[in-house]
């Protein structure tokens, strides 16, 4: 049987020093039928250059380089990327992190294994990029739940430069790599959207390293209110999925009181007004769980209070 043709779709900008490692850590992966879409999203450095001189390294075809003139968002290029890619399964890595060897192909035969999973995610380790030293960076979500759920109930557990993913679970709602206005979440709606109708397969392996720098969009997205885009992204999704609400029961109420609640709290320093407002959006959604978060914001208030 021909192996399937796996696409990695690169969203690079501003990587010139890790562009390169990155690049290597695919194509020099042990599985032959493999693509490499690289689009550089406007970069001020010569991430783009370097990526091309990769490009011309390799055989003709296992890599292609495409520069945007102009900074469209991390959502856009990666659905550039992907309208480019050719393949029936899709991985992910941006253009600061790194593949480990042997991770595409226990993956791939995972997925054909299990006609019934839309993609499979893995572990991964974190590491300064300074010191190369490992950091902390846990997560954890019930194996055993629906998926959806977790996904709901927690955001988005699923590493991206860790997934393998099939064609035809991006294809099946028509949604892709869409910008939901939040940097970033892009991914974090393909996965919700994905769940509705495939199973999200976690596998123990490590098979990333995350590299933690000043540049990290995750520094962006923590500089921000979280709970709120958190929360504006599951209504626009179960506004356009209307099916989701009644698979998800209260659990889609309660995660929303939660994340206002938490929305609230982080705006109440800015903004008063726009904090009560969440506050009654929250107690709107699901009153137990809203006073229930609310005590816990005041708990966690008095506690870093009486620290020293």
């Amino acid at each position: 049987m021909t192996e399937p043709l796996v696409s990695v779709l690169m969203a690079a900008r501003n990587h010139e020093q890790f562009a390169a490692d990155a690049a290597a850590s695919i194509l020099d992966q042990d599985y032959e039928r493999l693509e490499l879409v690289a689009v550089d999203d406007a970069s001020d450095d010569a991430t783009a250059d370097v990526l091309e001189q990769c490009a011309a390294e390799v055989t003709p075809g296992r890599m292609q380089v495409v520069r945007h003139e102009r900074q469209v968002g991390i959502a856009e290029t990666r659905a550039h990327a992907l309208r480019l890619a050719q393949g029936e399964l899709i991985g992910l890595l941006d253009s600061d992190d790194l593949w480990l060897p042997g991770k595409l192909g226990p993956q791939v035969e995972l997925l054909a294994a299990d006609p019934g999973a839309g993609l499979v995610h893995a572990e991964y380790e974190a590491f300064d990029s300074d010191t190369g030293r490992p950091i902390p960076w846990e997560r954890d979500w019930d194996r055993e739940a629906d998926q959806l759920a977790e996904l709901v109930r927690l955001g988005c557990f699923v590493m991206t430069g860790t997934v393998l993913i099939r064609h035809a679970a991006i294809d099946r709602r028509g949604v892709g790599f869409v910008n939901p206005g939040y940097p970033s979440y892009d991914d974090y709606l393909l996965y919700l959207v994905i769940a509705l109708d495939w199973r999200l397969v976690h596998e123990p392996r490590t098979v990333m390293r995350y590299r933690r720098h000043p540049g990290n969009l995750t520094n962006v997205l923590f500089a921000d209110n979280v709970p709120r885009a958190r929360a504006r992204l599951l209504e626009d999704f179960v506004r356009r999925f209307p099916e989701a609400r009644d698979r998800l029961g209260p659990e889609y109420r309660r995660a929303l009181a939660r994340l206002l609640m938490t929305a609230a709290a982080r705006e109440n320093g800015r903004d008063k007004r726009q904090a009560m407002h969440l506050v009654w959006a929250a107690v709107r959604q699901h009153p137990p769980t809203a006073v229930g978060a609310a005590g816990g914001a005041v708990r966690a208030r008095l506690a870093a209070v009486g620290r020293p």
